[in-house]
């Protein structure tokens, strides 16, 4: 330590890694867009709070269900609660996706319909 050493230097030097080969694409971006259909990026009302209900409707089933766990026999609950909470994260973390398209005005064409959705879904 007194002599001058350096603690926090490496005792061998490593060779750093070398990268991947690679080329540009033989297309732009703009040619990827527009090779999708049109109606892929039409924004429907409908469709889209089909998927906010839908996805609700299956987060409050999955909480109802939890008021059931206690009535089981002893082993089931402490397996049922973890399969809950993976099921609800992955359903909720939809719900988050929604609100956060919402955030990008991907959800309708109206802006100000985004916003309201976009805020009540990440409160």
């Amino acid at each position: 330590m007194g002599a001058g050493d350096n603690v926090t230097a490496p005792k061998h030097k490593q060779k750093p890694l070398s990268r991947v080969p690679h080329t540009k694409p033989p297309f732009t971006i703009g040619q990827l867009k527009k090779s999708i259909p049109p109606h892929c990026f039409e924004r429907s009302i409908l469709l889209s709070f089909s998927y906010v209900v839908y996805d609700l409707s299956i987060a409050f089933l999955l909480y109802i269900s939890t008021t059931y766990f206690h009535f089981l026999p002893h082993p089931f609950p402490f397996i049922l609660w973890p399969i809950y909470w993976i099921l609800q994260g992955c359903i909720l973390t939809g719900v988050w996706v929604i609100a956060h398209e919402c955030g990008h005005h991907a959800f309708s064409n109206y802006q100000w319909l985004d916003d309201l959705v976009g805020f009540i879904l990440h409160t």
